[in-house]
């Protein structure tokens, strides 16, 4: 379980993102790391595909690996 709180998202990523980032931030608040890594590859996959359909740059999604820990 790991967030780099100086990485900084950009604002207007897609909604359903960001909720599954609020989502994510609530477990790593509350140290429940189980939920925090379940809910995690669920976004993984979703970030991956918000990137393959265009809707995310590669640097999104650089940005959001390291933010978590992933790169």
């Amino acid at each position: 379980m790991y967030v780099d709180e100086q990485i900084i998202l950009r604002d207007n990523l897609p909604d359903g993102l960001q909720r599954d980032f609020m989502e994510l931030q609530e477990y790593y608040n509350t140290g429940d790391w189980f939920m925090f890594d379940t809910v995690f590859e669920a976004i993984e996959a979703s970030v991956k595909a918000y990137y393959l359909a265009g809707k995310i740059s590669r640097e999104d999604l650089n940005s959001i690996f390291k933010k978590y820990g992933i790169a």
